[in-house]
């Protein structure tokens, strides 16, 4: 199929437009990367912007984490650790940004996109929690897991015609949705969403294991790797963008490479409609105000 350009420069076009994440949350992310930088500086930063402050308290004191009592964001810091203030901070900004779009297509369902989103967010972060001892950096494989798919919305956004005819296209062919995207639209959501994660400013590993999800490669690091193993159970166990969808392709090579065997992944995952019960609070987060 002959894809025109000008579709292409549409979409780049429509890249440029989409918003910033909040400049609160960027200077969190930039201080949560200095190692000169510390928890008071980043609850100085939070603490100047009363939405945010709001949705993280909301998120620390939710079933997500299930802490004890409740606890100011002093404590949470404390508590919880720079890392995973900054992670909370900006899952809910990249869902207050995109979660406020209304999508006009009948056969994309954007409750379905977040639940598998979180699904994958989720999972990522409960292997990599598995296969390493040390979970200080496992928010981080939630937040890759929560943006992988983030350039569908992207697509369905600037493309909305084209973008429902590739849903049609996959179903029809039973193809996934990345190869019919790039088909009719000359783009995979994958590539999308990682030039907008490059807008976003966000670390180069997440721009990657966005990028190359679906399609990892033996160089590719140990966060795709765990992304695409993630993505692929949670299509298998049901948490599928589309109805009958077609998305349940893996590469062996996660297993071999991440050194975990299926049954032992999916006992992993036991609980993961429970654990999406309790992250459900990360979509009702953006409705306590805009940014």
């Amino acid at each position: 199929m002959q894809i025109a350009p000008e579709i292409k420069n549409r979409l780049i076009l429509s890249l440029d437009k989409m918003p910033s994440l909040p400049t609160t949350v960027g200077k969190v992310i930039q201080l949560a990367n200095d190692i000169n930088s510390s928890a008071k500086d980043i609850l100085a930063v939070i603490q100047l912007d009363p939405v945010l402050t709001a949705k993280v308290l909301k998120l620390i004191n939710s079933a997500f984490f299930a802490l004890p009592n409740k606890v100011s964001l002093k404590q949470a810091v404390v508590l919880l650790g720079i890392n995973t203030i900054k992670n909370l901070a900006l899952s809910s900004a990249i869902i207050g940004q995109m979660g406020r779009n209304k999508i006009s297509i009948k056969s994309f369902d954007q409750h379905r996109f977040w639940e598998h989103s979180l699904g994958t967010g989720i999972s990522s972060k409960l292997i990599w929690k598995k296969i390493h001892a040390d979970s200080q950096t496992s928010d981080e494989f939630f937040v890759a897991g929560l943006v992988h798919d983030i350039g569908k919305l992207v697509m369905a956004l600037a493309l909305p015609v084209l973008f429902s005819k590739t849903i049609q296209h996959a179903h029809e062919k039973k193809m996934p949705s990345w190869e019919a995207e790039s088909q009719i639209i000359g783009m995979d959501h994958a590539e999308v969403g990682s030039m907008l994660a490059q807008k976003w400013g966000l670390h180069e590993s997440l721009i990657n294991s966005t990028r190359k999800h679906h399609q990892p490669e033996g160089e590719s690091s140990q966060l795709t790797w765990v992304i695409h193993l993630a993505n692929y159970y949670v299509n298998l166990k049901g948490y599928t963008n589309y109805p009958d969808s077609n998305e349940k392709e893996i590469n062996e090579k996660a297993f071999e490479i991440l050194e975990l065997g299926k049954e032992e992944i999916n006992l992993l995952l036991g609980s993961l409609a429970e654990e999406l019960q309790n992250a459900a609070i990360f979509l009702q987060s953006d409705r306590s105000g805009g940014q």
